[in-house]
């Protein structure tokens, strides 16, 4: 929407919410009760919904009507249900959604590290968002819907970490920004493993659509994936009990404007991950073709997602010292034109 437009547009609509902004409110059956939530309609067709008590995190995006990301059987749950049990806790809570960020100061495989038991993803996600605001900004002439808040991770002795996020959703063109700055408030360094779980699902995500990738280089995480690697980038229809597969993507072309596209031809629709390679030099693919859990994931990572032992182990991990902060910036653009589609498909030189 054009702020040039708008008084023009009052001709016809008394309060231009009917056409795009956001709405606020509070779920309140069963286990989501308590958790406030917002809805941002960008008026081009790009919809999606933000937690505040999940970190900001989008647990539902839709464009043009069709679903986009993956909503998994357990559902939206208020983090006082959450408790770090390995893998289990977080996976008990984990509806995935289009997007579940996991961090701050650790992420990937549950853990030991240093004799402290880490569990999987860290605890951004099931960690309450503070200082949150909403509102309608201009970029240029151009309206954007803008939410904004804090998200920390703190501990007696140990970690003083606070991320703010910054969510823009442009509404001239479908595209979706996300910024976060994490920020070491201590006195010691601190580690920061950012991973960012964008999750696909059905009808998005089907029989016969294809990925593209501007990284170089793929690689299994283990066997089973390994025995998949010729077909990682053509996903299959839902399997009983097929184990997942993961593929890391490294070596970009061009770090500052690396990207990995879901192509759903049926649909003539792309979903399109942007990301800076610079601060998250490794895309995890997390192919689940698995029956009941069918699910593609495209997950910029600032360190991987094996764990933040053996990212240690490996002299890889990042830190932030006390008083700097580091930003990362991904988006996702949504496009059924053909062209565009077709320009990053040459990208990726496929």
């Amino acid at each position: 929407m054009k702020r040039s437009g708008e008084h023009e547009l009052r001709k016809y609509v008394g309060d231009l919410s009917a056409l795009y902004g956001i709405k606020r409110y509070t779920m309140t059956d069963g286990r989501d009760n308590g958790v406030r939530a917002m809805d941002l309609d960008n008026g081009q067709g790009l919809t999606m919904t933000v937690l505040q008590e999940r970190g900001l995190d989008i647990p539902f995006l839709r464009f043009k009507g069709v679903n986009v990301g993956f909503y998994s059987k357990t559902g939206i749950s208020h983090p006082a249900y959450y408790q770090e049990d390995g893998a289990r806790g977080f996976l008990k809570q984990f509806y995935a959604g289009l997007l579940t960020t996991c961090g701050v100061t650790y992420a990937g495989a549950a853990c030991e590290d240093d004799g402290r038991k880490l569990g999987l993803h860290g605890p951004f996600s099931n960690t309450p968002a503070e200082m949150v605001n909403a509102d309608i900004r201009y970029d240029g002439d151009d309206a954007v819907l803008h939410v904004q808040g804090q998200v920390r991770e703190a501990c007696v002795f140990e970690e003083n970490m606070r991320l703010t996020r910054s969510i823009d959703l442009e509404t001239e063109k479908n595209i979706l920004h996300l910024t976060d700055t994490v920020e070491n408030l201590g006195f010691a360094d601190s580690p920061s493993m950012m991973v960012y779980h964008i999750n696909f699902g059905y009808p998005m995500l089907d029989e016969g659509a294809k990925l593209y990738f501007s990284a170089k280089d793929v690689k299994a995480r283990d066997e089973i994936a390994q025995q998949g690697l010729d077909a990682h980038d053509v996903m299959e229809k839902p399997t009983i009990e097929r184990p997942e597969q993961c593929y890391f993507h490294t070596n970009e072309k061009d770090p500052e404007h690396a990207f990995a596209m879901l192509h759903n031809e049926k649909l003539g629709m792309a979903a399109i991950v942007h990301f800076d390679a610079r601060e998250l030099p490794l895309l995890c693919e997390w192919k689940c073709m698995r029956a009941g859990d069918y699910a593609l994931g495209l997950e910029p990572t600032a360190a991987g997602v094996m764990g933040r032992a053996a990212v240690k182990q490996d002299g890889m991990l990042p830190i932030i010292k006390p008083g700097e902060s580091k930003t990362y910036c991904i988006a996702l653009e949504m496009t059924d034109d053909q062209a565009i589609i077709d320009q990053y498909i040459a990208k990726s030189g496929k």
